[in-house]
């Protein structure tokens, strides 16, 4: 029924997608006995675990790893845990071999994996207490709605790290010096742009290289237009969904900032490099995720004043103007064919506790999963911005399309929204390479098409 898994394990993931990063937990107060009785079948186990190395980095993690081999040292537990930014293209091949590590944190076709049943369903675990929390389930201690997105038939596959949002970037120290003013509407950010670049800066840097950073801001924009509704037809492939007028106006809009606003070169840059531009005052803002500040640590003079603003309301719009594009990121899964599935879902748990997820958030710089897990008084004032505009939002909103439309997001959604920032294709063609990419997931019946939103 469904396009091979080795060729559909093969795809490039969007870069964008990066976006989304890490969290976790340590603590070990209550619910002793459980522990015991859990993990008594797992004694001389040793662990293997993956992770992306990316804007995190693996310290942190290999932290926690030998803190939990160190819990108990009667019971011999170890874990393995390994990094490398490609560490998704050195475990495919182990994945269709039948021999992957125990559980890992990386860009892979999850819905792919969850129909062929390479995954192992977490709920088990999800209900039982949670480590450090007495009475409350490891479920419970989430932010609800960051388990929906792998949630298959009643059963979850995955669990996100990292709570993300959107956001535009800039250095309060160099708008204070300029007098320049936080944006509150789309006006108010192009006046503020050509005032940016009267003052001999460029108004954003752009991740060039790898387009597809733009995809969240066209989402964004096409919700501040049309609203949830809007948002939510596209999401649920209706038919004309994407040729809807809000759908061309956000594409027009992205095509305008991109042509007016960023920085001269800026196609020819990657990530970190455009992300240099910004450190350095060479360009005043930047769009990203809360991963930035921990992505740019060592690169960002000390004199620069880090802090995020959402994107502003449209004039129009029929959008709530606090909706954030973010959620849960830097999924967690593990695996069927794993050879220790019980004893690392126990170690997510572990990952997953209060403590665990404070200590993610002081020492790397975003927010995390785990409800009520850090304060203000744990934050850089950097996350503290970011923190305000998650408690102002009344609503969350995330793409699943490249989630689980994988032919359709390499080859139809990257190629286009590199041809529209780069001025090659207008925002009525990318709406309609958009929607009659999407009418070929709607006809193909070997796809999987989830229940709508």
């Amino acid at each position: 029924m469904f396009v091979r898994l080795s060729k559909l394990i093969t795809m490039r993931v969007p870069t964008f997608l990066l976006a989304f990063c890490v969290v976790a937990a340590v603590c070990f107060l209550g619910c002793d006995a459980v522990k015991v009785a859990d993990s008594a079948e797992s004694a001389g186990t040793a662990l293997e675990v993956a992770v992306f190395e990316g804007g995190f980095g693996i310290d942190w993690h290999k932290r926690i790893a030998r803190q939990y081999g160190e819990l108990d040292p009667g019971k011999n537990i170890s874990v393995n845990l390994w990094g490398d930014p490609r560490v998704d293209e050195k475990i495919k091949p182990r994945i269709l071999r039948r021999s992957p590590p125990d559980a890992a944190d990386c860009l892979l076709p999850i819905w792919k994996l969850i129909l062929a049943g390479k995954l192992y369903p977490l709920d088990e675990f999800l209900d039982s207490p949670a480590w450090d929390q007495p009475g409350t389930t490891w479920r419970e201690t989430l932010i609800p709605g960051v388990l929906d997105s792998y949630t298959y038939k009643g059963q979850v596959y995955g669990v996100s790290l990292v709570f993300s949002a959107w956001v535009i970037w800039y250095d309060e120290r160099q708008f204070r010096e300029h007098g320049w003013e936080v944006p509150s509407t789309w006006s108010e950010l192009e006046s503020l742009c050509e005032q940016i670049k009267g003052d001999g800066v460029a108004p954003f840097a752009f991740q060039g290289k790898y387009p597809d950073y733009a995809w969240s801001t066209y989402l964004t924009l096409l919700h501040r237009l049309g609203g949830t509704e809007a948002f939510r037809r596209t999401q649920n492939i209706e038919k004309g969904a994407f040729l809807q007028p809000e759908a061309v106006e956000a594409a027009r809009m992205v095509q305008n900032l991109a042509r007016d606003h960023f920085q001269r070169g800026a196609m020819a840059m990657t990530h970190t490099e455009s992300q240099m531009e910004f450190v350095n005052n060479r360009a005043a803002m930047v769009v990203c995720g809360l991963w930035l500040e921990n992505e740019m640590r060592e690169a960002t003079p000390p004199e620069f004043e880090m802090a995020c603003f959402p994107f502003p309301a449209v004039e129009g719009g029929k959008g709530d103007p606090t909706a954030a594009y973010g959620g849960g990121g830097h999924l967690w899964t593990v695996f069927s064919d794993a050879t220790h599935p019980r004893e690392v879902c126990r170690f997510l748990k572990y990952m997953f506790s209060k403590e665990n997820a404070r200590d993610f958030s002081r020492t790397l710089g975003t927010l995390t999963t785990v409800k009520v897990a850090a304060g203000r008084e744990d934050m850089s004032p950097t996350l503290a911005s970011a923190l305000d505009i998650v408690e102002n939002s009344n609503e969350f909103f995330l793409d699943r399309l490249t989630l689980l439309y994988l032919e359709w997001t390499n080859e139809t959604m990257a190629t286009g929204i590199a041809r529209l920032v780069q001025q090659e294709i207008s925002p009525e063609e990318f709406c309609r390479l958009l929607e009659d990419g999407l009418e070929k997931v709607r006809n193909d019946p070997n796809i999987y098409k989830p229940p709508p939103m």
